[in-house]
């Protein structure tokens, strides 16, 4: 009795699959992708979509559109040929969208393309596989993998449609109760509880919206619609675009048709709008421009209130302009919070200056002689360093210096904040009479290990030196503004 459900089922698979290619002899044709004046389809094979907006308007999306952040990004075909359009992208705000009616008819644009393309391949090899399965179960003698291949024969029949917009799902239905049967059978005689499986609820396909798909736009659509693309985008970079390329698809206007037609008017108008946008470039452009500007000299000064009034400048001169660039107004703005911090740190530091400059000029006169003293022997140093002398007398001064400065520079009690830089200076000088009297020691005795090691504190010495001075110069001299 299963070896007879069984068949009935093939012959039942098999005919539904025959008759397939009738089936889809009633399909509603694709949309088109892109159309002229002709309204003939083009050979590009890519859907198109639509994006109704809250307005009431509508723009079309050469394939699908794609939500980022809070914007939906589309492509827009303007120029070209209906086989080859030019594709321009813009980006609109997602709270402008009418996302009911959008959804629902991009979901109805999918499902008949998909009908009209690759449907009826899809549904074939299903068919196939499914006859296939049903023939193996005939030539298999174990009940229990017989089952378990039907029983996976009707999922996959009960699945599909969810996945391939329901294509054909009444018939599939058809297929899966004769199915239903031979899992039955096959259940009792691998020794289970039969059971009918066509009470077992599956999980509808979702409904295909019934909404009417709106035919390719023409030429002069795609330029309409392109307009209004371009007064719907917030960014001025892509209206800018958009207006251009329909100035160039309207170009050139020398031809007979286009005196007094609709393309004349047409071209006018993006001009115009064109026109617009280049003013309101310039017109930030100068703003920026002189807002800089302004802001470096005052940065430079160390005037905070100056800048903070920049600022204020600006956010009045964009109001006038009515706010028509707000990417290029918040980043001119946060360049001048950059500069406004910037000043307001310069100005801190030249307040503390002010306060420190007696302290500062009363240590710099306090290290004076110890530090000339010091300076007064480096090249002498340098020579220890690079074991290239100086003469026994010389190292006798440099030794009496050395020590001079030692002594002078640990006398002096310094500000707290060249406290570092000042311990420094007096290692340098001490490590510099050791330099000197480890020179003096080598030529004494002619030991190279001892001249090595005297080279090594002259090293040492000079190293430490550069260090303490430039550290110095840092801290005790006037601020300078940030470049």
């Amino acid at each position: 009795m299963a070896q007879t459900a069984v068949a009935v089922a093939i012959v039942v698979v098999s005919t539904v699959s025959t008759v397939s290619t009738v089936s889809t002899a009633a399909l509603p044709a694709a949309p088109s992708s892109i159309s002229g004046d002709g309204g003939e389809p083009g050979a590009a094979d890519a859907v198109l979509y639509r994006v109704f907006l809250k307005d009431g308007g509508v723009l079309v999306s050469y394939g699908e559109f794609a939500n980022v952040a809070d914007k939906v990004v589309l492509s827009m075909p303007i120029g070209g040929t209906d086989s080859a359009p030019v594709l321009h992208l813009i980006s609109i705000p997602e709270k402008d969208v009418e996302w009911e009616q959008t959804n629902a008819y991009a979901q109805a644009a999918r499902a008949r393309h998909y009908a009209a393309t690759q449907a009826e391949n899809d549904f074939a090899r299903l068919t196939r596989e499914v006859s296939g399965t049903l023939y193996k179960i005939g030539s298999t003698a174990d009940p229990a993998t017989r089952l378990e291949m039907a029983e996976s024969a009707r999922k996959q029949l009960v699945e599909w449609p969810q996945y391939h917009y329901g294509y054909r799902a009444d018939e599939l239905g058809q297929m899966t109760t004769w199915l239903d049967q031979v899992v039955s059978e096959l259940r009792v005689a691998a020794g289970k509880s039969s059971f009918d499986l066509a009470l077992v609820a599956s999980t509808p396909a979702p409904p295909v919206p019934n909404v009417d798909l709106l035919p390719a736009p023409s030429f002069r659509e795609r330029l309409e619609l392109g307009l209004r693309a371009a007064r719907v985008t917030p960014e001025p970079a892509q209206r800018t675009a958009l207006l251009r390329a329909i100035l160039d698809v309207l170009a050139p206007t020398d031809r007979p048709e286009f005196k007094g037609s609709w393309m004349e008017e047409l071209r006018l108008r993006a001009a115009g709008e064109l026109a617009a946008e280049v003013r309101i470039d310039n017109a930030y452009a100068d703003l920026r421009t002189r807002a800089l500007a302004r802001a470096a000299v005052l940065q430079k000064r160390a005037d905070v209130r100056g800048l903070q009034g920049v600022v204020q400048w600006v956010l009045a001169q964009d109001a006038r302009l009515e706010g028509g660039r707000p990417a290029d107004v918040a980043a001119l703005l946060a360049t001048l919070d950059v500069k406004l911090d910037a000043a307001r740190r310069f100005r801190l530091a030249l307040d503390a200056w002010a306060l420190r400059t007696e302290i500062v000029k009363g240590y710099w006169a306090r290290v004076r002689f110890g530090l000339d003293q010091f300076l007064a022997v480096r090249e002498w140093l340098s020579d220890v360093r690079q074991l290239a002398g100086p003469s026994a007398g010389a190292l006798r001064q440099l030794a009496e210096r050395a020590a001079v400065a030692q002594r002078e520079l640990g006398k002096v009690q310094p500000p707290p904040e060249v406290a570092a830089p000042h311990s420094t200076l007096v290692a340098a000088a001490g490590m510099a009479v050791r330099a000197a009297t480890l020179r003096l020691a080598a030529v004494r005795s002619g030991s190279m290990d001892t001249a090595w090691e005297a080279s090594s504190a002259a090293a040492g010495s000079l190293l430490m030196l550069d260090q303490a001075i430039a550290e110095l110069r840092r801290i005790t001299h006037e601020p300078q503004p940030a470049r």
